[in-house]
């Protein structure tokens, strides 16, 4: 039984997929399995995906299922007690594993476990996100809300999880096809200890081809953050995190002038957490918030970031 699977959904990723593939091949830590569920592509991704021998490698081969299933899927099909989930565009250092079993090791009492990212933009630019952390040494998240304000702490392609705990949540939602991700970790971050390494050990691909973020989020069905809300009254810091995910999906909402979703859910929002920039980009006309999008695109494609924080 390998010590670790990695999980890899791909659904037409072929400009990506080799190198993904041997971002993990060219780990440090090798004892692995690799668990490929490919979901319904229509572009040359199997094909890609078959070329590789290492024997090391399952492919699974679907009609499409959707996301949140196929790492479902993937997750049932692997044999090892963690799962390290990895998308299929983006890349691994070759320490990336190796970090994440020391994790594992050194703080037995946590089922979830996590390591630093940098953002990887088409123009090759790398970008180191702004975390709200006290330490840089790995450590125990006391609140991963917290922890996650400004930035996320984690992507789906630098943690991993005991499969004991993903099967008690229930896996991804698949009723959630917007921030499944954010839904995920919420639901794992009130139930488990999340250990954490801040350094770097994966690369996360932004503004590429087919990503889930590039689409337009009035389409998609978002977690029922009230539901959250009203189940954890109390969960200041919880609370603070989801008012900042309602303000960020409000901003998409405008931007693609769906004005009666950004009326309906700013009706949920407690403006009181926002900062002054916050309100007013939250209040500015369509065409201020489309500028500033494209401004701040242009800006990190050159290694450079702003923030409303």
């Amino acid at each position: 039984m390998p010590e670790i699977s990695v999980v890899i959904p791909v659904y037409n990723k072929a400009v990506y997929l080799q190198e993904t593939i041997q971002s993990v091949l060219a780990q440090s830590h090798t004892d692995f399995e690799i668990i490929l569920v490919n979901d319904g592509s229509t572009d040359s991704s199997l094909a890609i995906a078959q070329r590789f021998t290492d024997p090391r490698i399952c492919i699974i081969d679907q009609h499409n299922q959707g996301l949140s299933q196929t790492r479902n899927n993937g997750v049932a099909a692997s044999r090892s007690k963690y799962i390290a989930l990895l998308d299929a565009d983006d890349l691994w250092l070759p320490n990336h594993l190796e970090s994440l079993i020391k994790l594992t090791q050194s703080f037995p009492d946590a089922d979830l476990f996590g390591t630093g990212y940098e953002e990887l933009y088409s123009t090759k630019h790398l970008v180191k996100p702004r975390l709200n952390l006290k330490h840089q040494q790995a450590q125990l998240i006391p609140d991963f809300f917290s922890a996650s304000l400004y930035q996320p702490l984690v992507n789906m392609s630098c943690i991993a999880f005991t499969k004991s705990s993903f099967t008690q949540l229930g896996g991804f939602n698949t009723n959630v096809t917007y921030s499944e991700d954010v839904d995920f970790l919420i639901r794992a971050n009130l139930s488990y200890k999340m250990a954490y390494d801040p350094i770097i050990t994966s690369r996360y691909r932004i503004d590429v081809v087919d990503q889930i973020s590039s689409l337009k989020k009035s389409s998609l069905q978002a977690p029922k953050f009230g539901a959250i809300l009203r189940a954890h009254p109390k969960h200041q810091s919880l609370k603070k995190y989801i008012q900042f995910k309602r303000y960020f999906l409000c901003i998409f909402y405008k931007t693609e002038g769906r004005i009666d979703l950004f009326k309906k859910l700013k009706d949920k929002l407690d403006t009181s957490v926002l900062n002054n920039k916050q309100r007013f980009l939250l209040n500015a006309p369509r065409f201020v918030l489309i500028s500033i999008r494209t401004i701040k695109l242009f800006l990190l494609r050159r290694g450079f970031r702003i923030t409303t924080f």
